[in-house]
């Protein structure tokens, strides 16, 4: 295991920082890891992203919340400032303030890239790596998406036909309950989280966390029933936990039991759509596979934002931005990792 102070380390730091002499090994290797730091680290005045934040005006002051306020100068690197007219109020404020990118020191150029690789399944250890960043600067962006998008899926409603059925993921070693004896509790117990998923013709995706063990027909219809636009057809395996939510949205009930569907090959099989979407959410959670299980359902955010449509990564990372500015939400890295900075 790394030391504690391995995960604030800076990815330009080299053994030979505090030496006043270096061989010459070691003068060219500090040269080129600067190098690569500084091709992934541009100064914030060289990205262009000034026009960007100036583009987006507040809608109001993020201290006080009025929305009567003036322009008030620029900053040195000509970031558009404002100042709030409410008298009781009158602090000065930035289109960024109240955002993830409140005092900012990595350019958006780079959160960028970052959200591209988290796009591609890159793990957040190894785009530390990639983007020469302290492990929990990435894990800090990563934090930040999922509150961007913790209300993400809440306006998600399929219809139509919608493919449905629920899939399973293992809770941490250290975390598994067993039997007295020792051995492992049987079958679908508390040591799997449950996660419902479905998609319709759309090509919607929603990816819910519905508890641990297998579902019941009053989690299934508390996880979905918001979700699901009445009397579509749900074309699912016949779980008796759907029961509930079939009956009281009066959805039109397409069963294919798993003793009708084994074995068949995934073109062949009515319930593929929905299958396909569990090897991609497993997939995506194995890349991250040493994360928090109580942070499961920001997970299923992140991934269902990346499933879902405009398929196009740039368009993501477009949607992405917009939600940023359009509905600021702060975290602070000391808040995140109570640590001092």
């Amino acid at each position: 295991m790394k030391h504690k102070s391995e995960r604030y380390k800076s990815r330009r730091v080299t053994p030979w920082d505090d030496q006043t002499e270096k061989t010459p090994t070691q003068e060219f290797v500090t040269k080129v890891t600067m190098e690569h730091y500084q091709q992934r680290h541009p100064q914030l005045s060289e990205t262009g992203e000034v026009e960007l934040i100036n583009s987006f005006t507040p809608k109001k002051c993020p201290y006080c919340h009025a929305e009567t306020f003036k322009r008030n100068g620029k900053t040195k690197i000509g970031v558009q400032r404002y100042r709030c007219l409410n008298t009781e109020c009158s602090q000065t404020f930035l289109p960024t303030t109240g955002t993830i990118f409140d005092g900012h020191k990595i350019s958006i150029s780079e959160w960028i890239e970052y959200c591209l690789n988290l796009f591609r399944n890159v793990s957040v250890i190894t785009d530390s790596w990639n983007n020469k960043n302290a492990f929990t600067t990435s894990r800090y962006w990563l934090e930040k998406l999922f509150l961007i998008l913790k209300e993400y899926q809440n306006s998600i409603v399929l219809s139509g036909k919608i493919w449905f059925d629920e899939t399973y993921y293992s809770i941490m070693l250290k975390d598994i309950v067993r039997n007295e004896d020792g051995t492992k509790l049987r079958g679908l117990s508390r040591n799997k989280i449950c996660i419902g998923a479905a998609t319709d013709e759309h090509h919607h995706v929603l990816l819910l966390f519905e508890g641990y063990g297998k579902p019941s027909q009053k989690t299934s219809y508390e996880a979905f029933v918001d979700h699901i636009t009445p009397k579509s057809t749900l074309i699912h395996d016949g779980e008796k936990s759907h029961k509930k939510l079939i009956r009281d949205l009066c959805l039109i009930d397409e069963q294919h039991p798993t003793k009708e569907t084994k074995g068949l090959e995934d073109f062949e099989n009515p319930l593929d759509p929905v299958n396909h979407i569990h090897y991609l959410t497993k997939r995506f959670l194995y890349s991250h596979s040493g994360f928090d299980r109580s942070q499961i359902q920001d997970y299923l955010n992140l991934y269902s934002f990346i499933l879902n449509p405009p398929f196009d990564k740039l368009e993501k990372v477009d949607i992405m931005l917009n939600l940023v500015f359009q509905n600021p939400k702060l975290l602070r890295f000391r808040d995140q990792f109570n640590v001092n900075t």
